[in-house]
């Protein structure tokens, strides 16, 4: 047997000792009395203090162990209290460092969110210029054009509009992240405001091929919440699974559902990878059409979609299989919850 702890090694070899000295002090001890006594009686005595004898020095030794044991223990103890009181001064150390990393980080990530806000809206003035010039020289206003000219404008017009839609995008995120975006309430009827905003992307539907349906009951279902916001989630919601659909349809399902507004958007599209539906809600963040590409675009609109539902206090989840086609769903709560942090909602 290989012995690999040191203390019960030592040990060990105390407890060999031990016996052999007994054996060795019994053996002897008998023959020395047999050759040195005369009588019995002389036996029996000398056999008494010889176990006396016995007794007393296993007691000492013991007590000598049991010292040095007690020696070594405190030792280890107080070795053990000092890596404990060292380890103990690490951990706040790194703690506090750590603390500061992530003020910092953090006091960074709302500069960047402040500057990125404050740049998209700048961006915004000029580029509604432009496309509104446009816009007015396309309706020839300005006077005729030729067929060539006509195509150029209508390919700066919807360039710029692509940029504003970009620019909005992370105008939205950057406010979100920088507490600058106020939802308003106003109480209206779902399924109106919802079905409405659906019709106005079935000519991209139908641009590709695809059926959009919209799937919703006849009676009114009242939300109160930001109306813009709401519509403004649909939107991304649907036209993500119009860009991500090559054939098939796109559904929609308007729902009461107890004391929530539940959206939801099924498309037959390319599906999301297992590995993508972790991040699928990070900022920036793209995925793949399938074919090792990814669609044009920021990456904004489902983060954006999230921030805004935990803003109404719902839920945005997601279900979906690679190659089949993905299930949005969005949860409003039909009443505002009222707010408790002293923030006041926009008018």
């Amino acid at each position: 047997m290989r012995w690999t702890h040191n203390g019960t090694f030592a040990n060990l070899r105390i407890v060999l000792v031990y016996v052999t000295f007994a054996v060795t002090w019994i053996l002897v001890s008998d023959q020395v009395i047999e050759l040195i006594a005369s009588n019995q009686a002389e036996v029996t005595w000398m056999q008494t203090v010889k176990g006396l004898a016995f007794v007393i020095t296993s007691a000492l030794l013991l007590a000598g162990h049991l010292a040095v044991e007690g020696r070594v223990r405190d030792r280890l103890n107080a070795q053990l209290q000092e890596h404990a009181a060292t380890l103990e001064q690490r951990v706040e150390h790194r703690t506090a460092q750590l603390a500061a990393a992530k003020e910092r980080a953090e006091r960074a990530d709302r500069t960047k969110s402040v500057f990125l806000a404050t740049m998209s809206h700048e961006l915004r003035t000029p580029l509604n210029s432009i496309i509104g010039f446009t816009g007015i020289l396309l309706k020839e206003m300005a006077g005729p054009l030729t067929g060539e000219q006509r195509k150029q404008l209508g390919m700066v017009r919807d360039s710029g509009r692509h940029l504003l839609s970009l620019i909005n995008d992370v105008l939205d995120i950057s406010k979100i992240e920088a507490g600058q975006l106020p939802l308003a309430t106003d109480t209206f009827d779902a399924v109106a405001a919802l079905h409405e905003s659906a019709l106005r992307l079935q000519p991209q539907a139908r641009e590709k091929g695809l059926e959009l349906t919209v799937v919703a009951p006849d009676a009114p279902i009242p939300l109160t919440a930001d109306r813009r916001r709401v519509e403004q989630v649909l939107i991304n919601l649907l036209s993500n699974a119009i860009k991500f659909t090559e054939r098939g349809h796109i559904t929609l399902r308007i729902a009461q559902e107890d004391d929530h507004l539940r959206l939801e958007v099924e498309d037959t599209g390319v599906g999301i990878a297992d590995g993508d539906l972790e991040e699928i809600f990070q900022p920036f963040h793209q995925v793949s059409d399938g074919t090792a590409r990814y669609q044009e675009g920021t990456g904004l609109g489902l983060a954006i979609c999230k921030r805004l539902v935990d803003l109404h206090h719902g839920s945005l989840a997601v279900e979906s299989d690679l190659g089949e086609g993905s299930r949005f769903i969005a949860r409003f709560p039909l009443q505002r919850p009222a707010r408790h942090d002293g923030a006041e909602e926009a008018p």
